[in-house]
């Protein structure tokens, strides 16, 4: 796997592709297993809405355990266009916009409720892998859910 951060987000791009069913190149599906074995982005789901502790969705994680802590992603915040859970705010990853700040939770659990996550997140959600960031660098990999039409748009 290559480490630079441009080829890490490339390998990030390809990956989110393939989850948005997008043509990738014939390695994108191997990546995902890189990605896991990495960063063990299976076990890390960072937040920026309301499954964060203490808002009114976070009972569909609380029962899990894990870590939480303070995580950085670049992205900007946009609206949900339609569905159950229309206008709230969403994000849309894009490696040019400023740093957000949100909640990352660290749980090896989550495999076990990853499903029941997508279907609440949605249509318009995507479970997608976005960069964390510190200190001006790349400090590990995990799954955010970000608004599907940008997200095509920006991959597409």
């Amino acid at each position: 796997m290559e480490t630079d951060s441009e080829a890490l987000r490339r390998q990030i791009d390809a990956a989110n592709r393939a989850r948005l069913g997008l043509p990738v190149e014939a390695k994108g599906p191997a990546l995902e297993a890189e990605l896991e074995a990495a960063f063990g982005t299976a076990s890390r789901l960072a937040i920026s809405g309301t499954l964060a502790p203490g808002t009114v969705n976070h009972h569909h994680l609380a029962e899990l355990g894990g870590a939480w802590q303070p995580a950085s992603v670049r992205g900007r915040l946009d609206r949900v266009p339609a569905g159950e859970h229309r206008g709230l705010p969403a994000i849309v990853l894009d490696p040019a916009a400023e740093l957000l700040r949100l909640q990352l939770l660290r749980c090896p659990r989550l495999g076990e409720v990853w499903q029941r996550l997508d279907s609440f997140e949605g249509e318009e959600m995507q479970r997608l892998l976005v960069p964390l960031e510190a200190e001006g660098r790349i400090s590990g990999v995990a799954n955010i859910y970000a608004l599907r039409g940008a997200m095509i748009e920006l991959l597409g």
